[in-house]
């Protein structure tokens, strides 16, 4: 997720759903619990209602073209693909074109079809076969806003993927009473990628071995590297410096450097940033952010990074060689992967700093606990499960996205589990592969939300907490002594939940030690709950936060004037 939201703009929703009265500030991991759960018991907002039992709606017809004249935009090597429809209805607040869909703050409808070959001047239908969210367009009522993305791109996540074609947007306005008609042509190509030339940035492109043998193809390693103000100053006391390595949070790139540079090279902000070289890392696989964790269907991203991207950096530009010169940080997707590399690789990252980390237990991912849970969609009492809240007051919530919603939009976009999208991502990360298949195994069946016990103990390799009750004295005094997490107490995603219960495990062990008059080493980690706070609102203050505990690290070592 990025400081924002997971994958959109923040909006309102259309139809407001039911809202729930806040509780008290949880304390604990239990507390937490009972609060948000009192907080969620709620419907979300725009549904398709369904047809009256017995009432036979029309057929509607959806072609989509790609014109005789536009046949150059598309590679004679990529005519097989995804045909994704987005929709987007004209009162929804959803903020741009349909295809800059999933919209959390507003779901709106998506369907797709597989596509074996493209014909120019051939109309594609959309028909029976195809898969819908929430329902097919005989549900639909109003006007509506249409959008077709051609996904042919396999190399770069997402239907946005540079070299996509899509169509413009067209509106129709949809009845049950009769058969509608969308025509679509695709007369738009995605384009590339382009780096501008920016003061203060190198940007990286080193092909990797470790990569591109496990994937089979060609695949590297992106990043951008910015200097602190006075690194090419002759007169600056200082020649070698630490380095700062940021990993970007969902739907963030190693482009989020031409934002940065201008700050972090700023003589004048140099009291606010702590002095040293930034790397802006790229979290993203074809499949999603990768969490640069080693697995099946990503690849052996965390020791490729360690291995080839690190000593390459470190081998080019004037930076200091050992783990207290070297911090990780992140937000989010980011703020998770930060947490798992400095326990995985602490030869190599000195601290980590993280702020509203993706869950570091799963026993609390969101709002399920995946180790004793039936279901992902809803709870023992048949409740549904919220994924996405906003908070729009101090005493109450506002649920617009369930589990069963984001996993079902993305199952609509891509049944293979290649959409890229947040669930699709933890389980290219996560999962196992799937029997007979290049694709990850479900965590969950995607039609009834039936949680796979095969698939859980896969995940259950890459859960933080669960393999530090497992390694007390290795990853547990790791994390006291290096790792920095802040999350807020109102997270949009109830990131919060996994967070506490992680701390409450940690203060339980340091207790028990206690008592049992072993001395349990004390450190700088910490975990901390801001009260009120959302996963976008406790961004800065961390930020602010998380720059002096950097530069006082740094100073410690020697590092940092």
């Amino acid at each position: 997720a990025s400081p924002q939201q997971r994958v959109s703009p923040a909006v309102q929703p259309t139809i407001p759903p039911t809202t729930i009265p806040s509780t008290a500030s949880p304390s604990s991991g239990e507390d937490a619990q009972a609060a948000a759960t009192q907080r969620t018991r709620v419907d979300a907002g725009r549904r398709v209602q369904p047809a009256e039992v017995g009432v036979a709606l029309p057929s509607d017809t959806i072609t989509v073209t790609l014109p005789e004249a536009s046949a150059e935009l598309l590679d004679p090597r990529d005519r097989s693909g995804r045909m994704i429809l987005f929709f987007r209805a004209r009162d929804s607040r959803a903020i741009g074109d349909p295809s800059d869909g999933p919209f959390f703050e507003d779901p709106q409808p998506v369907g797709s079809i597989q596509v074996d070959s493209v014909v120019p001047g051939v109309p594609i239908e959309v028909g029976s076969t195809a898969v819908w969210w929430p329902g097919g367009t005989e549900l639909l009522a109003g006007d509506y806003e249409v959008q077709a993305i051609l996904d042919v791109n396999r190399s770069d996540r997402g239907h946005m993927a540079p070299g996509n074609l899509r169509s413009g947007v067209v509106t129709i306005n949809f009845a049950r009473d009769h058969a509608d008609e969308v025509r679509l042509e695709l007369t738009q190509k995605i384009p590339p990628l382009v780096l501008p030339e920016t003061k203060g940035i190198a940007w990286i492109d080193l092909p990797s071995a470790l990569l591109s043998a496990a994937a089979n193809r060609p695949v590297g390693h992106k990043a951008a590297v910015i200097f602190p103000a006075g690194y090419h100053d002759i007169r600056a006391k200082r020649r070698v410096w630490p380095t700062v390595y940021m990993v970007p949070g969902f739907g963030g790139r190693y482009t989020e450097a031409i934002a940065l540079a201008p700050t972090l090279g700023n003589p004048a902000l140099g009291e606010f940033w702590p002095q040293a070289v930034y790397v802006i890392l790229d979290p993203e696989s074809s499949l999603g952010h990768h969490g640069f964790v080693d697995s099946p269907l990503n690849g052996p991203r965390g020791t490729a990074l360690v291995r080839e991207l690190i000593p390459y950096i470190e081998d080019r530009y004037r930076v200091l060689r050992e783990p207290s010169a070297r911090i990780v940080t992140g937000h989010s997707s980011g703020g998770w992967a930060s947490v798992w590399l400095a326990l995985t690789h602490p030869e190599i990252f000195g601290a980590a700093f993280a702020s509203s980390p993706d869950p570091l237990d799963f026993g609390a991912f969101q709002m399920s606990d995946l180790y004793r849970d039936l279901n992902l969609y809803s709870d023992a009492d048949g409740s549904d499960r919220p994924s996405f809240r906003q908070d729009i007051g101090p005493k109450h919530d506002l649920v617009p996205m369930r589990v069963r919603d984001e996993v079902s939009v993305e199952y609509a976009m891509a049944p293979d589990g290649t959409s890229g999208q947040q669930w699709d991502a933890w389980a290219a990360s996560f999962s196992p592969v799937a029997t007979g298949a290049l694709s990850a195994r479900r965590l969950c069946d995607p039609h009834t939300g039936v949680i796979d016990p095969v698939t859980v103990e896969g995940w259950s390799r890459y859960d933080i907490a669960r393999r530090m009750r497992a390694d007390w004295n290795g990853l547990g005094r790791l994390f006291v002594e290096r790792v920095r997490v802040i999350v807020g107490e109102r997270d949009s995603f109830y990131l919060e939940r996994a967070a506490l219960r992680l701390r409450d495990s940690i203060d339980a062990h340091i207790r028990a030690e206690t008592i049992a008059g072993r001395e349990f080493p004390s450190g700088p980690g910490y975990i901390e709950i801001v009260p009120g706070a959302t996963h976008a609102s406790v961004f800065r203050p961390a930020q602010i936060r998380f720059n002096r505990e950097i530069r006082a690290f740094f100073q410690g070592a020697g590092h940092h004037d």
